[in-house]
């Protein structure tokens, strides 16, 4: 058998193994395809094929003769068990957080959708403590998680969420230039679903409900943070969650304030969408912590697009032209800076939602 892959060393495993957003799905498959039309072995492709149905498509269209899974098999395992009965597979972000990423920095391997990968031994799903009854607060990522853990063990599950509607189908970022429309919110779903795990929509969980249930989990989540400045109610200022969830379209010149992960997100966001956009931070860079192998896609991405990076700047007030803010300067001192935009994207963080117990 021939693998065709690609590798090199240029010292970024980026190049080698692309996060989400740097290379097309099957991005390997037209060289391996070449290398088929010339030899007799089977030939293997490998490379952002993530999805069983992306494989079996390749195979039918005789494009090669075996599917390898890299980064597919850290998020999900047991691909080719769940196939064979039809259970929902967890398909990789291609996000190379825990995987790509720590071998480039020496660190230990972990997978932000499968938290037993690399400690197997020590953290797995066990066998839970007789026939108990447990009530989950919050039907999102985080709250569908917890209830096919716990149902998996072998508890009675019951999800309470508020609004009308479980986790979305989109998670991880897929909104933005970086991501896609990722499925993990309909794993999670339909894993539950299989597993017994009861739900009530449109139920804010009472004590009555928590009292009768022998534990229950809260996994209500959290909201975007809102710098209490002057202006910081006016109509032209959006959150990075709703701009990220598509809840609202900006146009024009627009001010994303914090560049964090969130914020370069939200700022790759309004890019494809034809902003123009200026970033305004408090460090002394953007994304401090984003990885030596999505960084430089970002960065050539701000490039590309003229995006303003106002670094040690601190927000002070929004106005009708744009926003005030404070930059300190390399000598120390501060001086004032005016931005002009049409719309204040916040993007400073987050902060966890309230949840009464004394009941």
């Amino acid at each position: 058998m021939i693998q065709v892959a690609q590798a090199n060393h240029t010292g970024n495993m980026g190049d080698t193994i692309p996060p989400m957003g740097a290379m097309p799905y099957n991005w390997t498959l037209p060289v391996a395809e070449r290398v088929k039309a010339l030899v007799s072995v089977p030939v293997a492709t490998v490379g952002r094929v993530v999805s069983v149905e992306a494989g079996e498509k390749i195979l039918e269209d005789g494009a090669a003769d075996i599917i390898a899974y890299g980064r597919s098999l850290m998020c999900d395992p047991d691909i080719a068990l769940k196939a064979a009965t039809g259970e929902p597979i967890r398909e990789c972000l291609n996000c190379n957080k825990g995987c790509v990423d720590a071998i480039q920095n020496r660190k230990y391997i972990s997978c932000v959708l499968n938290a037993e990968n690399g400690d197997e031994a020590t953290i797995a799903i066990k066998p839970g403590e007789g026939d108990k009854k447990i009530a989950v607060v919050g039907g999102g990522i985080a709250g569908l998680e917890a209830a096919r853990v716990a149902a998996k063990r072998g508890y009675d599950v019951t999800v309470y969420e508020a609004s009308d509607h479980l986790a979305p189908d989109c998670a991880g970022g897929c909104a933005s230039a970086q991501g896609r429309d990722h499925a993990l919110g309909r794993v999670l779903r339909e894993d539950s679903a299989g597993l017994g795990v009861k739900v009530e929509l449109n139920h804010a969980a009472t004590a009555e409900d928590l009292n009768a249930a022998d534990a229950a989990i809260v996994a209500v989540g959290a909201h975007d943070v809102v710098i209490p400045v002057p202006g910081a109610d006016s109509e032209k200022v959006v959150s990075s969650w709703d701009v990220l969830a598509g809840k609202v379209e900006l146009t024009g010149r627009v001010a994303v304030i914090g560049g964090g992960l969130v914020g370069t997100e939200t700022a790759e966001y309004l890019l494809q969408h034809g902003c123009e956009v200026a970033i305004v931070e408090m460090l002394d860079k953007i994304a401090a912590g984003e990885s030596e192998t999505i960084l430089p896609l970002i960065m050539s991405d701000f490039a590309e697009h003229n995006v303003e990076q106002h670094v040690k700047t601190r927000l002070t007030a929004i106005t009708d032209e744009g926003v005030e803010a404070i930059r300190t300067t390399e000598d120390g001192t501060e001086e004032p800076v005016k931005i002009a935009c049409d719309y204040v994207v916040m993007a400073v963080g987050s902060k966890a939602n309230a949840f009464d117990l004394d009941a």
